[in-house]
């Protein structure tokens, strides 16, 4: 007697193969077989490659592949690549190479199938910004900024949050308020602006790591037009007799008051100069090196030292690792440094003193201002603001350190501005090029 088995209730027929060549006009007239609700059609020209179709009539594209290395070696996969749509003749052989690639990777025990699932998962927005900070941000000066950034705005609003639900609405409804300011806050288009890239660089990481699979905010911008800073110190020679004043210990800490005056006399960026440490100083030849760890366009920089610079240097105690410490011997933040300056030109105001609001970094505009004023070339200025000649001699073949010419340049920009504060006649004297 046969033996009887109760058939199981809900149970379909799974999807049967059969193996063919796929092309657009077969994947065009392909329907589910008799008696199947679903049929896979394994390709004959490369292994792995399928069509599978459906009884509702969608068909899509899947590739299967044996795992050949790693903890899961010979475990089979099946993963969807994408679906057959009928309207580009394109489409299978543009799936049939993806699959390709797929099998390749998983000869090397590349499992995508496993990654893509983990992406469905999805990491949250706090996972993903963690993970940001621990691989990407200490490849990068600002990687701090970006920490604050992300405690303040960032993780308050989405840490819990699948980092794939974020919308390009939810993106410009936290830049916003931002933007445009709200009761507690006015405008700050600029730091929308900074925030908006932060983001930006968060899921474009998220996708070089194959952790997140979309970007929310591609092509997306702020409204408001960025404004070109315009301030500099020179065209008042009073702005240039107060700016001295304030640098003293009278309006601000004596050593962030040196760090100032250095700064303007260097040409250098705010966080060069109160990041500067005795390590970097060469004293015997009168040079500062700073590394290209801490410089934007990551090179090696040398500053020569003006014997006013010199007397900058030798009058900070070399007690902590910086030359201009702030409290308790570390570096002065942004933030710390912005209202330091603010303090300082409230209260000379107060005092009856006259004086714009200006930013540490309009002291570099200021230095490159007067030392064009003073007649230095362009070339040489750019050289002593360290700005990067993309020319192709520049990059490739210009290996000359322009020691020299920088040191004359800075002390050319010293006597301009000395002469400006006294409001004496400045003399100017181009520094000529070598062979002109």
């Amino acid at each position: 007697m046969k033996a009887y088995s109760k058939p199981q209730r809900g149970r379909r027929p799974a999807a049967k193969t059969q193996r063919v060549k796929l092309t657009d006009a077969f994947c065009k007239s392909a329907t589910v077989r008799e008696g199947q609700h679903a049929s896979l059609y394994t390709d004959s020209v490369t292994r792995g490659f399928c069509l599978l179709v459906t009884e509702n009539g969608s068909k899509s594209f899947a590739v299967s592949y044996t795992l050949r290395e790693g903890d899961e070696i010979g475990k089979q996969r099946r993963m969807v690549l994408g679906p057959y749509l009928g309207r580009d003749g394109k489409a299978v052989e543009t799936y049939r190479i993806e699959a390709v690639k797929v099998i390749g990777r998983a000869a090397r025990g590349d499992d995508a199938a496993s990654k893509r699932q983990a992406q469905r998962k999805g990491l949250t927005v706090g996972e993903l910004v963690e993970k940001y900070m621990h691989e990407h941000a200490p490849k990068k000066r600002s990687g701090d900024v970006d920490r604050q950034r992300f405690a303040r705005y960032v993780l308050p609003a989405w840490k819990s949050r699948k980092a794939a639900s974020i919308t390009r609405g939810e993106i410009n409804a936290l830049l916003v308020p931002i933007e445009h300011g709200d009761k507690n806050h006015p405008p700050r288009p600029a730091e929308a602006m900074c925030l908006l890239a932060l983001i930006k660089k968060l899921y474009a990481f998220g996708l070089d790591a194959e952790v997140v699979a979309h970007h929310p905010c591609v092509r997306m911008k702020i409204q408001t037009q960025r404004k070109v800073r315009e301030r500099e110190l020179i065209n008042k020679p009073a702005d240039l007799r107060s700016f001295w004043t304030i640098t003293t210990s009278k309006y601000m800490p004596a050593n962030y008051a040196a760090a100032l005056r250095f700064q303007l006399l260097s040409g250098t960026r705010p966080n060069e100069t109160v990041g500067m440490t005795w390590r970097e100083l060469n004293l015997e030849a009168n040079e500062w090196t700073m590394p290209a760890a801490r410089i934007k366009n990551k090179r090696e920089f040398l500053i020569p030292l003006t014997p006013t610079l010199r007397e900058i240097i030798d009058a900070q105690p070399q007690e902590t690792e910086y030359v201009f410490p702030a409290e308790q011997g570390g570096k002065y933040s942004d933030k710390m440094r912005r209202v330091l300056l603010t303090r300082a030109i409230d209260a000379y105001r107060a005092e009856g003193g006259s004086l714009e609001t200006f930013t540490p970094h309009d002291l570099r505009r200021t230095a490159e201002t007067a030392m064009a004023a003073a007649g230095v070339y362009k070339e040489y200025r750019d050289r002593v603001l360290n700005h990067v000649d993309s020319s192709v001699g520049g990059k490739n073949y210009n290996k000359h350190d322009f020691k020299v010419e920088k040191r004359t340049a800075l002390e050319t920009l010293e006597r301009y501005l000395d002469n400006a504060r006294n409001a004496k006649k400045v003399n100017v004297t181009a520094i000529r090029r070598k062979g002109s």
